[in-house]
């Protein structure tokens, strides 16, 4: 699954998965996704925890 911010070719995202901002010196990882910035790890793993919050209403019916 590639987005506009990956190359087809060889499949190295350019670009931060959150905010698709440019990398800097220091790359973060979170899931085996690059991210720019602490903050962007920490909007990620906000957002992954508000599906889990969504999904588990429908599973304990």
């Amino acid at each position: 699954m590639f987005n506009s911010s990956q190359t087809a070719q060889h499949g190295a995202p350019r670009r931060c998965a959150v905010c698709d901002g440019p990398f800097g010196l220091i790359r973060y990882y979170s899931w085996r996704t690059p991210l720019c910035s602490k903050k962007c790890v920490a909007h990620l793993k906000a957002r992954r925890e508000e599906r889990r919050k969504w999904l588990r209403r429908f599973q304990t019916a």
